[in-house]
């Protein structure tokens, strides 16, 4: 797996205590993992025909940030 430079921001909900019903939604930033050992061979075309590299197999992970003090 490499990491790549694909970023986006997940909204989950984070309960006061654990069996809560209550508590906040924080956002957590992900990154996209991909596994560069696999190839689909998937031929997907656009509206016009036109076709357009295969899908990537891989995973978002959580990013860990840090607070500076």
């Amino acid at each position: 797996m490499k990491a790549t430079n694909k970023l986006r921001f997940v909204e989950r909900s984070q309960p006061d205590y654990p069996g809560s019903n209550t508590g906040r939604i924080v956002r957590i930033l992900q990154q996209w993992w991909e596994d560069s050992y696999v190839t689909l061979s998937v031929h997907v075309t656009d509206k016009d025909g036109n076709v357009l590299p295969s899908p990537s197999r891989g995973e978002w992970r959580d990013v860990p940030v840090e607070v500076e003090s």
